[in-house]
């Protein structure tokens, strides 16, 4: 007996890695506005994906990562600040700020993407978004930290 006779599995279909991205923009921007007190509804948000409107797809995914942001700020903001030298998430950008949260989120909550994918995205984020041209290389040394210090612990 082959597995091609194996009825196909009835798991939810996983965004490709383009949706994925444009989910973790819409996520960012979401962030963004909840973090500046004049959060609006996603579905007024401008935010398009490469060439053209936000696919519903994308949409869901980064309001996933949005949402689970707010239920875990509090963790996710301790984390970070923990993982900070010589900063707190206080003194930052709100968008670096936020890409930092984001991206921590994604690490601790996030476990079906590995945490080298989480990183490197929210880099290309920090390179695209961020204050200046360092946020990159803080974005990248604050997530790295924080993934082997805490993956982990909340993996195992």
């Amino acid at each position: 007996m082959t597995d091609a006779a194996a009825p196909p599995s009835p798991r939810r279909r996983q965004p490709t890695q383009q949706l994925r991205r444009q989910g973790r923009a819409h996520a960012l921007a979401l962030a963004y506005a909840f973090d500046q007190k004049h959060y609006q509804d996603d579905e007024r948000l401008a935010v398009e994906g490469e060439g053209g409107e936000l696919s519903a797809e994308a949409r869901e995914h980064g309001r996933g990562i949005f949402n689970g942001l707010v239920i875990e700020r509090t963790a996710v903001d301790a984390i970070v600040d923990g993982c900070l030298t010589n900063w707190t998430l206080g003194r930052m950008a709100v968008l670096d700020r936020s890409i930092l949260r984001l991206g921590c989120y994604e690490l601790l909550y996030c476990l079906d993407v590995p945490p080298k994918v989480v990183i490197n995205e929210y880099i290309e984020l920090a390179k695209v978004y961020g204050s200046d041209g360092k946020t990159a290389k803080l974005v990248n040394g604050v997530l790295d930290r924080i993934a082997k210090q805490h993956r982990q612990e909340v993996a195992g």
